[in-house]
């Protein structure tokens, strides 16, 4: 069944957005569903035209075929954190051009680290006065 539903996903994507590579994360990547889980969607399109609208739509036609909630993520526009979350979780169903998907993979967990060593001095200030705030 999940197979099936990995290859609905990708067929739906390639012929609405031309995607150059589809993640799935979440309870779907991880084996953890349950009855009310969603399927969690990423997808990186090198046409940057996407606006959020119009993944919604999108979101809900997906979600009329697979008969669940989808939660479609435009990997173009998607925070740092939860870029670097999608990559290091989730499992890649398509991709057209493997070099670019390793290249994106390779930039976000690149601004995750950079991310995490200029806040490591502001986490630890915070830690030693157990405020976040100047007194």
């Amino acid at each position: 069944m999940k197979t099936e539903m990995f290859q609905s996903i990708q067929e739906f994507l390639i012929g609405k957005i031309d995607p150059s590579f589809i993640i799935v994360f979440g309870s779907y990547s991880k084996n953890t569903t349950h009855r009310n889980s969603d399927i969690d969607v990423a997808f990186y399109s090198q046409d940057s035209s996407h606006i959020t609208y119009e993944i919604f739509l999108l979101a809900q036609e997906l979600a009329d075929i697979l008969k669940i909630d989808v939660d479609l993520i435009n990997l173009k526009t998607a925070s740092t954190v939860f870029q670097a979350q999608i990559y290091t979780t989730g499992t890649v169903i398509y991709s057209k051009d493997d070099t670019l998907l390793k290249n994106q993979q390779m930039t976000a967990l690149s601004m995750y680290a950079k991310l995490n060593e200029e806040r490591e001095n502001i986490m630890k200030k915070i830690g030693e006065s157990g405020t976040i705030y100047e007194e």
